[in-house]
């Protein structure tokens, strides 16, 4: 049965154990206060749902009907009745004129992109075209699977498409992913209702636009600019419009400072000091947004503190405050180069770690963005892999494992998805406040692989896969950061890293036995085909 048949209750039943089965397993990075756009809502009304170790991709409790996202959304202890429609030009209630604004038509949802190369060794490039291919494949909706119903993650989708911005690839899959989140808008938002508005999701819009050079007043017909300058409070906290309770958090908080800094928009004094005022006494920020603000260590989050730092340093005039949360982070970072989360995905793993990533390069602390690289490559999917496969980024040491140990039988899954989305904007060396598609390629490069040995004797190559030739050398931090060599930013380096067994395959190994490999089956072949024809066999 597919969603469309289903009864609303039916398919908010179904909602309800999507929900169950989602608690922890979003993106800390970027947190939304909303649900997933076809009807996921959550259970429970507290924000503080536990995450389940098993499917969490993050250190911060999340959403659970929201795949990015690190609090509950809408529902409180109930749940609208989810859309079975999408709508790109919502109209606001006339019994809650605050809903969302009617904005202008815009039929330009990305940038016209030059052709790149097919193949690249580059982790960035690399990373870029698994996410490419998951978008397309899923039709732009990147879904979780339940009960034989596809449940659409416009929130992951949103992720996917800044990270392809950050790596300046993929952008004709970033283009149309971007229209299909102005298509459902207000099903990301608000389960269809176009009164239900939560401010990190729509904040999150608003960075997705921006970095897409789209007009953010007319978004899928909505004014996301003057729409989120209307749930900014007197206190100056960005507050989710919902008649199931307010979840907004430090997440939602610093990609609003951010977009509508970007938007050119002059962030209140009040919104920065509310952000500000969330900071513990040990540098690290909380996730959970109080008006009286931080006053015990025990409630630093890694992430929100990542996302802080960059939304202090986008906005300016907060020095000492970023400073501190990049001493704070750095604390925490591993020599491996990986970063921790919170609570019960307080392990080292890549959504942590990319975040970080991103904080340390828009403060300028090269040395722990480096590192912070070298942890994410060394946790990239190589060419031992399936061609699936190829080019994620696992949530962490034991998820690579488990894909390594499935060998042929390996899948991408959700998880992959949203770590990808997350490491990718540090391996790409550029924080939230900077990314943007202006430059990118049309469509990312795939791995390039060693050619398997033919069989078949012939004049000319007969494998499907990629010769050996790499991408030009790149130097952002982040490249630098794979080789671990400890030069400078600009040093140019090989634009490949070594890792694990599975990990992106190093180019330059020796020819010698793939050659005598193939004069050994050349011979064998030619005597197959003489012995056939001494048979009177076809040749």
């Amino acid at each position: 049965m597919s969603p469309t048949t289903l009864r609303p209750g039916a398919r908010a039943l179904g909602a309800l154990f999507v929900s169950a089965a989602l608690v922890g397993a979003s993106s800390a990075a970027f947190a939304d206060a909303a649900p997933a756009a076809s009807g996921t809502p959550t259970t429970t009304a507290s924000p503080s749902a536990t995450p389940t170790p098993s499917s969490t991709t993050s250190a911060t409790p999340t959403s659970s009907a929201t795949p990015t996202g690190t609090s509950p959304g809408p529902s409180a202890t109930a749940s609208p009745t989810p859309s079975g429609t999408s709508t790109s030009s919502p109209s606001p209630s006339s019994s809650a004129p605050a809903a969302l604004v009617p904005g202008g038509a815009t039929a330009r949802y990305g940038i016209a992109a030059a052709a790149g190369p097919a193949t690249s060794t580059d982790p960035v490039l690399v990373g870029a075209d698994y996410l490419e291919r998951e978008l397309v494949s899923t039709k732009y909706t990147l879904p979780i699977v339940f009960g034989g119903i596809e449940y659409p993650q416009y929130g992951l989708v949103a992720d996917a498409v800044l990270a392809l911005d950050a790596a300046g690839s993929g952008q004709d899959a970033a283009t149309a992913a971007t229209r299909t989140l102005a298509d459902h808008l207000v099903d990301y938002l608000g389960f269809g209702d176009p009164n239900e508005v939560p401010a990190g999701a729509l904040a999150k819009l608003l960075n997705v636009a921006v970095a897409q050079r789209v007009d953010p007043t007319a978004f899928g017909g909505t004014d996301l600019v003057a729409t989120l300058q209307g749930l900014e409070q007197p206190n100056g906290r960005f507050s989710d419009r919902s008649q199931y309770g307010d979840y907004s958090n430090t997440f939602g908080q610093s990609f609003a400072l951010i977009g509508l800094t970007r938007a050119g928009v002059t962030v209140s004094p009040q919104a920065r000091a509310y952000l500000v005022a969330q900071q513990c006494p040990g540098g690290g920020f909380q996730l959970y947004e109080t008006d009286a603000g931080c006053t015990s260590d025990t409630a630093a989050d890694p992430d929100a503190t990542a996302m802080a730092v960059q939304a202090l340093l986008a906005v300016g005039g907060q020095t000492a405050a970023a400073s501190a949360g990049l001493d704070y982070l750095a604390g925490l970072q591993d020599a491996s180069g990986g970063v921790p989360g919170a609570g019960l995905t307080a392990t080292l793993n890549a959504n942590s770690t990319g975040l970080a990533g991103q904080a340390f390069l828009a403060g300028g602390r090269t040395a722990q963005a480096r590192l912070a690289v070298r942890y994410l490559t060394s946790l990239q999917y190589g060419c031992a892999l399936p061609a699936v496969l190829r080019g994620g980024i696992a949530y962490d040491r034991t998820a690579y494992d488990a894909q390594v140990a499935k060998g042929a039988g390996a899948l991408p899954t959700d998880q992959d998805r949203r770590s990808t989305s997350q490491g990718l904007l540090a391996l790409a060396g550029v924080p939230l406040g900077a990314v943007t598609a202006a430059g990118a390629e049309a469509q990312a490069p795939s791995l390039a692989c060693a050619a398997a040995p033919s069989s078949t004797p012939t004049s000319t190559p007969t494998s499907s896969t990629a010769p050996t030739t790499t991408a030009p050398a790149t130097t952002t931090p982040a490249t630098n950061a794979a080789a671990g060599s400890g030069s400078d930013p600009g040093d140019t380096v090989a634009p490949i890293a070594a890792g694990p067994t599975g990990a992106l395959a190093q180019t330059g190994a020796s020819p010698l036995l793939p050659v005598l490999l193939g004069l050994v089956l050349l011979v064998v072949g030619v005597l197959a085909v003489y012995g056939s024809r001494r048979r009177g066999a076809h040749a």
